[in-house]
């Protein structure tokens, strides 16, 4: 219990009133001192952590504990840059530690510029020291375009950096307008110069502007794209009787701009013509034409089958006509070949007596085809020797014989000098038919009795007749009288 003085000057309980005073004032200001008891820090809480060394780095201090509002700095050798703070400060924070601040971490990196990626380009170095320029080549149909047109350059930092990175431009990827499509992928955003881009619409559109764009030098679309507009669809196609319609493509949800109808007919019957297609073309039909169905007039179930048929039927006809012409041909050759090659000794035995001509009465034996033909007549067979032969044969070729009824005429000549007697008279024309006149046996030759009976005839007449000139004109055997 405390006592202080009274206002009679009495002292306090301290033995001096100002003492007393100034002890009170200690005790009521510092109350936590003495009411409350807080731990101490220990030596290791009084000081940050070393920070340590930045690689190619200094720090100042290098030595030393830093306490608290210490402060540490740092810089790097030569060829390297700072990244980070340069300097950094122990701190006490509100939980009574002490720490860096900023509590980032310096580090030194090298000077050297890596190379930049830039699309569409190939860099052609992979180092670059600080103050070098960056060396790079477009692909083809793109060009090299700078942030800074007027230093058209970039150079290599301190700080590893570029300045002024160009990049490689073609023309910007054009707009696509709606309900259209292009055969340009969404992933490109540039495409080089001279690339060509189609423009289509969805069905059911109709495309208004340019249908091709390209890409031209100065990096900008000839032209700009086009749009795509609704188009009035087309009503139901006409219907035909005996029929009906497919479309193209299928189904058929809605008749949009484009979609292609096609006509065809039940069995049995078929399209008057040969056009079976219609077209939707802004909300038309085209062509405008009636289509209808009409009965076959003949079916024909296997068509196959009688199309064999009838080849079958011709093949056949045309078989039989070669056959029957072959035939004809045949006889008609055989006809021919019968009549050319066939010998006297198969004629009949009427043909084989000698032709004889009847003259004023007078009947005249005349040679046969093959001995006018030879030149034998009036010489015996065999009779002359070869010698005779050839000289009777040069006689008959320059004079011909003579007929009966020629008398003593000068064209009268011999046939041989020999042992062959002249037939000069009418008297000596029994003797001589009968020794020019073959034997019986000899075929094609008469019989006795016939030449008796000629002879006397041929006799009697000459007795009584003129003599009788034949003229060389006569035929002697007609063509046609020899038949197969």
């Amino acid at each position: 219990m405390f006592h202080h003085a009274d206002k009679g000057g009495k002292k306090s309980a301290f033995g001096h009133p100002v003492c007393g005073q100034i002890i009170l004032s200690i005790i009521l200001l510092r109350p936590p001192l003495l009411v409350t008891a807080f731990p101490v820090n220990t030596v290791e809480e009084q000081i940050c952590k070393d920070p340590g060394f930045p690689e190619h780095g200094i720090r100042t201090p290098s030595i030393g504990k830093f306490f608290e509002n210490s402060v540490a700095r740092f810089s790097c050798a030569d060829g390297f840059s700072l990244k980070g703070p340069a300097k950094i400060i122990c701190t006490r924070f509100y939980n009574g530690s002490l720490g860096w601040k900023p509590s980032l971490k310096p580090v030194c990196l090298s000077e050297d510029c890596l190379p930049p990626f830039i699309e569409d380009a190939d860099v052609t170095n992979r180092t670059y020291r600080p103050g070098d320029s960056l060396i790079i080549s477009c692909h083809e149909g793109f060009q090299i375009r700078y942030p800074d047109t007027e230093t058209m350059e970039s150079v290599c930092q301190a700080d590893g950096t570029w300045d002024n990175q160009p990049t490689c431009q073609g023309c910007l990827r054009p707009l696509i307008p709606p309900h259209s499509y292009m055969n340009i992928s969404e992933t490109k955003f540039s495409v080089p110069v001279g690339t060509v881009v189609h423009y289509q619409c969805f069905p059911g559109y109709k495309l208004e502007g340019p249908e091709l764009l390209e890409c031209m030098y100065n990096l900008i679309w000839s032209d700009t794209p086009p749009r795509c507009l609704d188009v009035e669809a087309c009503s139901l196609p006409p219907m035909i009787e005996h029929g009906d319609y497919t479309c193209h493509p299928h189904p058929c949800d809605r008749y949009i701009h484009g979609t292609v109808v096609e006509y065809y007919c039940y069995p049995g019957y078929s399209l008057a013509n040969d056009y079976k297609y219609i077209t939707c073309q802004y909300g038309q039909w085209f062509p405008q034409m009636q289509l209808y169905c009409v009965k076959d007039e003949t079916t024909w179930p296997g068509f196959q089958d009688s199309l064999l048929t009838t080849w079958k039927v011709v093949a056949c006809t045309a078989t039989s006509v070669l056959l029957a012409l072959l035939l004809v041909i045949t006889a008609k050759m055989f006809h021919y070949k019968c009549k050319s090659q066939q010998s006297p000794s198969d004629e009949p035995d009427e043909s084989r007596d000698p032709n004889i001509l009847v003259v004023d009465g007078v009947a005249v034996p005349l040679p046969s085809y093959e001995e006018a033909i030879s030149g034998n007549y009036c010489q015996p067979p065999n009779d002359l020797p070869p010698d005779g032969l050839e000289s009777a044969q040069h006689s008959e070729e320059q004079n011909p014989p003579s007929y009966p009824g020629h008398t003593g005429s000068q064209n009268s000549v011999p046939l041989d000098t020999g042992d062959v007697e002249n037939c000069d008279s009418l008297s000596d024309t029994s003797e001589c038919l009968q020794g020019l006149q073959p034997s019986s046996s000899h075929p094609g030759g008469l019989n006795m009795s016939e030449k008796t009976n000629a002879i006397t005839s041929m006799e009697e007449t000459a007795s009584t007749s003129p003599s009788i000139d034949i003229a060389d004109e006569i035929p002697l055997v007609e063509d046609g009288e020899e038949d197969c």
